[in-house]
């Protein structure tokens, strides 16, 4: 995903990525959501929501330490996978704040990085609470791509995966002066129209509209140019 805003600073997140135990636990959550069928949950995806996450942050004025953590909340936010899909927001959540703190991190900023995986999945009813989790929200939810789908083989499809083939660009558009963020989505409509989009995605984007509100932001999602939310 592609965004207008600056880049990250060397941080937590840059030497998180290069951890050992750290990446073991990346793989191993994305090959259990794998057995069970779901897109690409691994380094690719975390490391674009943690950028996304922080980008967002940035854009709109947080300081550096605010959007490294949303930065490490989106690295770490699908780590609870390792223990099964279910209830994986508050299982990562719990285990996260234990690697930070054994990892010297404060325990006020592995709490704020807690908090704000606990609270990033819409099953499970999470809500924004502080910028770093309506970052967290907003970056993960707009992780909408064909590179996400596991298999080229269009007949192996199920509706996640026609649809984020389809996705061929998704790109999150932060205005801080007009107070906006818009998820732009270029779509191959051989594969899906915006209205598959928005059946499968709209309780999605509803908990982004809602982490934007938190943000004070204002949020659209734009299909081929054309707002379909």
């Amino acid at each position: 995903m592609q965004s207008n805003v600056t880049s990250l600073r060397s941080s937590l997140f840059k030497q998180l990525q290069h951890d050992p135990e750290i990446i073991a636990l990346i793989d191993k959550a994305d090959e259990v959501v794998a057995a069970m069928g779901y897109t690409d949950h691994g380094r690719r995806h975390v490391t674009m929501v943690g950028v996304n996450a922080s980008r967002v942050l940035a854009r709109l004025g947080y300081d550096a330490q605010v959007c490294d953590l949303a930065a490490v909340a989106g690295l770490l936010h699908d780590l609870g996978n390792c223990a099964g899909r279910h209830g994986h927001a508050s299982a990562g959540a719990v285990f996260v704040y234990q690697l930070l703190t054994a990892r010297g991190v404060p325990s006020s900023a592995a709490a704020t990085v807690m908090t704000a995986i606990a609270n990033h999945d819409e099953l499970e009813q999470g809500t924004p609470v502080d910028a770093p989790s309506a970052a967290l929200i907003i970056a993960d939810k707009a992780e909408i791509h064909r590179s996400r789908v596991r298999t080229r083989r269009s007949e192996d499809f199920d509706i996640h995966d026609r649809v984020n083939y389809a996705v061929v660009k998704a790109e999150l558009d932060v205005q801080a002066a007009e107070k906006s963020i818009s998820l732009r989505l270029t779509v191959d409509q051989e594969y899906a129209v915006p209205a598959d989009i928005l059946d499968l995605f709209s309780s999605r984007f509803a908990m982004s509209r809602s982490a934007a509100e938190f943000l004070g932001c204002s949020y659209s999602v734009l299909v081929n140019g054309e707002t379909i939310f």
